[in-house]
């Protein structure tokens, strides 16, 4: 068996962790940039494989069609959650497993999410853009005894619930499948209108793709504000808030993702961050853990984590 890691340029946290990977089989550490078909060490390798490809090494976009001209591959593993860019029901139709890495960055981001929530309430973008001084008429709130509206109530909502309740919010949330007595549950038009902090927290898929709508935004509280971890822009139309939040027609709009620019770009109370609210040692630590796991689990043919 061959393993292939396909890594952007500089991502060399994977050297010094291969070693379990070893024992199993030859190890390939590709730094590359752009389509997968570009690489020609993997169209001309007949043997079997699996491989790990980060996000960023493919820029987001798997060329399914690569593997007509890449053979015998056993698997994809990603180093992320995150994994509707692999493409996992079309490799499925070529007989590749796709596995992801779950659950190691919920922790951070959850504490992110809530640190871009505080920043968004205390209009630290209005201050920055006012030559670093203080914007008296900004007017900013504290998230001590505000109700943050959870949408989703999977593992990063509850790690999102318990830190904001720890910090003194209120918490309110709308679910489709859980419930918890803990928080108040609200139908997810309602909680638009009552909640200060809006964080979404479900997974992107097909149920999820635009599930905050137009009319959700425009029933919010003018001074609430919304609060995105990296892929919000599958859930809502981020030109329409940003829009709002120019108009002041809302309180704000935080957010981190590879979209993100400088905040002179940006009219109104926009804190924009770039995808790092997963980034931490220890979560790096865990992906990588958890990718390496996935690849020996397939080549031990009791595969886990699989998503197609």
């Amino acid at each position: 068996m061959k393993f292939y890691i396909i890594i952007p340029e500089g991502f060399n946290v994977f050297e010094s962790q291969t070693e379990r990977l070893k024992q199993s089989g030859e190890v390939r550490i590709i730094p590359h940039k752009g389509k997968l078909a570009d690489l020609e060490e993997l169209k001309k390798d007949p043997d079997e494989k699996i491989l790990n490809i980060d996000h960023d090494a493919i820029e987001g976009d798997l060329d399914v069609e690569a593997f007509e001209e890449i053979h015998n591959v056993k698997a994809v593993s990603v180093t992320s959650s995150t994994f509707d860019w692999i493409k996992p029901k079309e490799l499925k139709k070529k007989g590749i497993i796709v596995c992801n890495s779950p659950g190691a960055t919920i922790g951070p981001a959850a504490e992110y999410a809530l640190c871009m929530a505080i920043e968004g309430l205390r209009k630290t973008a209005l201050h920055m853009k006012n030559n670093m001084q203080v914007d008296w008429d900004a007017a900013p709130m504290s998230l001590d005894g505000k109700t943050v509206g959870i949408i989703g109530l999977g593992r990063m909502g509850m790690h999102i619930a318990e830190k904001g309740m720890a910090l003194g919010a209120k918490i309110a949330y709308w679910s489709k499948n859980t419930r918890n007595d803990k928080y108040e549950y609200k139908e997810l038009d309602q909680l638009f209108k009552d909640a200060d902090v809006i964080i979404p927290a479900v997974a992107e898929s097909e149920e999820t793709k635009m599930i905050i709508t137009k009319q959700h935004i425009d029933s919010m509280k003018k001074t609430a504000i919304i609060v995105g971890l990296n892929r919000i822009k599958f859930i809502l139309d981020e030109e329409f808030i940003l829009d709002k939040v120019a108009k002041n027609e809302i309180g704000g709009y935080a957010f981190e993702g590879d979209n993100a620019k400088e905040l002179s770009n940006y009219k109104g109370n926009v804190w924009a961050m770039p995808a790092i609210a997963w980034f931490t040692d220890q979560s790096l630590k865990n992906l990588i853990d958890i990718s390496i796991s996935n690849m020996l689990a397939v080549a031990q043919g009791k595969p886990q984590n699989v998503v197609n």
